[in-house]
């Protein structure tokens, strides 16, 4: 049995059988006479704040919800045994951090006894902030040998700390002590603190929390696996968290005063997200703002470089041959004897990804694009030269002539796969200077994949004459990056 209703403004409200109520006036007209449902979503239940924390969902002018797609801007997972030194920058002051090979980034090996004792890593890349756009910082950490005592901080968030031991003067982070977790805002030097989010009590010892901020238009999240702990408004006066527009990420154990025990923070990886904006950057930009271009190494990897470049130093001209590399490195400078048999391939540049270990995490070598241009360094006897260029890739050994296994042979192997690249050509008794071409690009819309383990390599096949002297010097890169 359904019954009519006067809704507010004399508009008319219908009830349903079962009693919910239903507007069937004009809605746009009378909005606060709507019976409809309000639609919110619970992001979280107030299991620890007390109260469900509900969002309501915005609609655009056009009817349309506004959805947001996140994208990674930062991420690190501390499995190595040494110092990404191409993302993080170290100081410390007697207390130390390392990395043991067991998965963490631990801070407090040495530990500080004193005021202004402190190691701080923090990151070279600066996230930024945009407008409404929110950001989300993400770390797996937590208290290894024991709970922390009077004096003794860690610090994990956004900062722009330079002093192993002081905090930083600006930016907004997590703040561990012996008194709880706490969330710390700070503006130019002026602090903002949430109150006490969780007891130590709370904490098992050796144990990795997943704790999150999340950065809103007007106030900062606090997460803990997935619960939410409470929220710190951000101050009118300011409108954002902290003063400069973009921060680094940064991790910081110090002491306050004297401190008594051995404790040690373990953290086991970093995320920065900027959320709820489509950037729309390509995956490969958005990789190497996060580190991982292809030509710095990656965790466990020879750090730095990726490209054979000895600073000052120029290449020593070799011969090239089928079996052997005669420079190492995913591109640079080299130098070769144009004595290659004709027909024959030769070696100039061989990299290898890096096979994975423990310590070593496997990831892709993505290539986009690659560019080579050689260039008479010693006047050529006879000639002419014809080379002609390839990446050869996917081979499991360095040699050109590994052979692919048979189908369900034990061990599998790969021979190399070709992609070519162009042709370079050199007169008779060619001058120094000459160059071989205007430069060779190999631009691909299909990429190239080197898997860990896996080789890549520069190719030249001799199509010309073979000369008893000179030199050629060959530059190559690669437009790639890691996944």
């Amino acid at each position: 049995m359904s019954a009519s209703l006067i809704g507010k403004n004399g508009s008319s409200i219908a009830t349903t059988a079962n009693g919910v109520p239903v507007f069937t006036g004009d809605a746009s007209a009378a909005p606060a006479g709507v019976g409809a449902v309000r639609m919110f979503s619970e992001n979280d239940p107030g299991t620890v704040t007390g109260t469900p924390y509900l969002k309501s969902p915005e609609t655009s002018s056009d009817y349309r919800l506004r959805v947001g797609m996140d994208t990674i801007i930062f991420d690190d997972t501390f499995n190595g045994l040494v110092q990404n030194t191409t993302k993080w920058a170290y100081a410390a002051a007697t207390l130390t951090a390392t990395m043991p090979g067991a998965g963490t980034l631990n801070f407090g090996t040495v530990q500080g006894t004193a005021a202004t004792h402190g190691a701080f890593m923090r990151t070279f890349q600066y996230v930024p902030l945009y407008g409404a756009s929110g950001l989300s910082i993400e770390f797996h950490l937590g208290q290894f040998t024991a709970n922390l005592v009077a004096n003794e901080v860690f610090l994990a968030g956004v900062g722009n700390v330079s002093v192993a031991g002081t905090e930083p003067t600006d930016g907004l982070w997590l703040q561990f002590t012996s008194g709880g977790t706490i969330a710390v805002m700070r503006y130019n030097g002026t602090t903002t603190q949430s109150g006490v989010l969780e007891l130590n009590s709370t904490l098992a010892l050796g144990n990795l929390y997943h704790y999150a901020l999340v950065i809103g238009d007007s106030e900062v999240e606090i997460w803990r696996d997935n619960v939410l702990l409470g929220e710190l408004p951000i101050p009118a006066a300011t409108a954002q968290p902290f003063l400069q527009g973009a921060m680094p990420v940064f991790l910081q154990k110090l002491c306050t005063g004297t401190v008594s025990n051995t404790n040690t923070m373990r953290v086991s990886d970093v995320t920065i997200s900027q959320i709820d904006i489509q950037t729309n950057k390509d995956w490969g930009v958005a990789r190497s703002l996060a580190g991982k271009s292809g030509f710095v190494g990656q965790n466990g990897h020879t750090q730095g470089k990726t490209t054979l470049w000895t600073n000052n130093t120029a290449p020593t001209a070799v011969a090239l041959t089928n079996t052997t590399a005669a420079f190492t490195g995913l591109g640079g400078i080299a130098a070769v004897l144009p004595t290659l048999a004709a027909a024959s391939d030769g070696i100039v540049f061989s990299y290898q990804n890096p096979a994975p270990t423990i310590n070593i995490t496997g990831r892709n070598l993505v290539i986009m694009g690659v560019k080579v241009q050689g260039a008479v360094s010693v006047i050529l006897a006879g000639g002419p030269v014809i080379y002609a260029y390839a990446v050869a890739f996917g081979h499991t050994n360095v040699s050109l002539a590994t052979a692919e296994t048979a189908s369900f042979a034990t061990a599998t192997t790969h021979a190399p796969r070709i992609v070519p690249i162009g042709l370079e050509t050199y007169a008779a008794t060619a001058a120094v200077g000459v160059l071989g071409s205007q430069g060779l690009t190999l631009q691909l819309s299909n990429p190239i994949v080197v898997r860990p383990g896996e080789f890549v390599a520069i190719v030249a096949r001799n199509i010309g004459t073979v000369t008893t002297t000179g030199a050629i010097t060959i530059t190559a890169v690669y437009d790639s990056y890691w996944e």
